[in-house]
């Protein structure tokens, strides 16, 4: 393998670990992990607003974290959606975020005995080009019998990626809400345009 071929593939390594311990500290399962670049502090969460909102939902922001939590009867009461962004470059697969999705379960799951989680599917764009987009959807059922929808995605564009979650007490509230956010984050991901 060459020198560049090497620190390529270590970088894309570095990435993907980065973006899991983002989808793990979004998920719950807390802090960043030792791999990741510790992010900047983030100003005050009066003073920063996110790169963009979606009227109807109260935003958070949590580090480098953009959390929303709905605020009207239309996206589920208790819905919430998150994104963050990251640098561009990523050659994560397909076939590398379906495995960090079973990472992820299996981490959710030794933390808290009893719950289970079902991956309801994974899908996304072949290949490394962008823009592309893989999306996973999972059912968790907590151990007093609790459920909650999940909609986690991870999105490559020409300015960066991005990794979104949506999570909710109804399917078709989670995929929804999934979706409207989905449309922002790939506008900030696409080309600038003059």
């Amino acid at each position: 393998m060459t020198t560049a071929a090497l620190a390529c593939s270590r970088s894309d390594r570095t990435i993907a670990r980065s973006l899991l311990a983002g989808l793990l500290t979004v998920a719950g399962i807390g802090g960043a992990a030792a791999q990741s670049p510790a992010p900047a502090p983030a100003p005050s969460a009066t003073t920063q607003r996110p790169p963009f909102a979606i009227s109807g939902w109260h935003y958070e922001r949590r580090a480098d974290t953009h959390l929303f939590r709905c605020e009207q009867p239309q996206c589920g009461a208790g819905s919430k959606v998150s994104y963050r962004f990251y640098t561009g470059g990523n050659q994560m697969t397909l076939d590398q975020f379906r495995d960090s999705q079973n990472q992820v379960i299996k981490a959710l799951e030794q933390r808290t005995p009893g719950q289970r989680i079902t991956l309801l599917g994974v899908d996304g764009d072949k290949g490394t080009a962008v823009p592309r987009m893989y999306k996973a959807r999972r059912l968790t059922v907590t151990p007093a019998g609790a459920s909650e929808y999940q909609v986690n995605g991870l999105m490559f564009g020409a300015q960066g990626s991005a990794s979104l979650i949506s999570s909710a007490s109804d399917e078709k509230a989670s995929n929804d809400n999934y979706a409207k956010f989905a449309a922002a984050v790939k506008l900030v991901l696409a080309p600038k345009t003059r």
